[in-house]
């Protein structure tokens, strides 16, 4: 996992501030420590966040990890093909 303990933290500090039962994986080439570069993909489970939320937690996360893009997902369930599969090979990180 390509996340520094101080990025990691940021991380799931800036998702649990709202919503303390998230749970937040990392997926993409961020996961593959052989890969280089590539932006923060995030998949967030809540049934809580909405929308403003997200943009909150992009604006935080800016604030702590301002020269990484990040990309945030959240979902509900596992319904969705797309986010089955970030699951499967995500890394939990809280």
């Amino acid at each position: 996992m390509r996340l520094s303990p101080e990025e990691k933290s940021a991380v799931v500090d800036a998702v649990l501030r709202f919503d303390p039962e998230a749970r937040i994986y990392l997926f993409g080439s961020r996961v593959d420590d052989r890969q280089k570069g590539g932006d923060i993909d995030l998949l967030i489970f809540s049934s809580r966040l909405t929308f403003r939320d997200k943009l909150k937690i992009k604006a935080v996360l800016f604030e702590k990890i301002e020269e990484q893009k990040v990309d945030l997902i959240i979902a509900k369930d596992s319904k969705d093909p797309f986010v089955r599969v970030a699951l499967k090979k995500g890394v939990r990180l809280n």
